[in-house]
């Protein structure tokens, strides 16, 4: 099975980071996650975060570093998760493919319902909480 590429952002806002709630229809309805979204053909990770968080929030954004990665098997398919720190340069998060975002505390980000493929990413944050603080 072929993974599918995709990538996470990590906005940061003092203390907390940019949690965005999947629709309750779709896959893993209801599921918290970092914003983000597949890899077309011939676009960059780094080119998909800026496209995908356009797409579902509205707001423009630069990619200043990368995290990690994790794959994981959903039985059906295989995703492979890139994440990346993302800076929010302009725009007003609106909702447009997402149930719901929060501004989470990194003390309180143990606590979420995460997505599956989402769950290893937040651990790596974790660790590294004390190098970007």
């Amino acid at each position: 099975m072929k993974p599918i590429l995709v990538s996470a952002a990590i906005i940061r806002k003092g203390d907390s980071i940019l949690v965005a709630q999947r629709n309750h229809q779709d896959e893993l309805g209801l599921k918290w996650e970092l914003p983000g979204g597949k890899v077309e053909p011939g676009e960059s990770v780094e080119e998909c975060i800026v496209r995908e968080l356009f797409e579902e929030f509205g707001i423009q954004s630069k990619v200043r570093g990368y995290l990690g990665e994790n794959i994981h098997n959903y039985g059906n398919k295989l995703v492979w998760l890139k994440a990346f720190f993302v800076d929010h340069v302009s725009g007003e998060f609106e909702l447009r493919v997402h149930q719901n975002i929060q501004w989470v505390k990194f003390s309180e980000l143990k606590d979420i319902d995460w997505a599956p493929a989402d769950v290893a990413l937040i651990k790596m944050l974790l660790q590294n909480y004390q190098s970007i603080n």
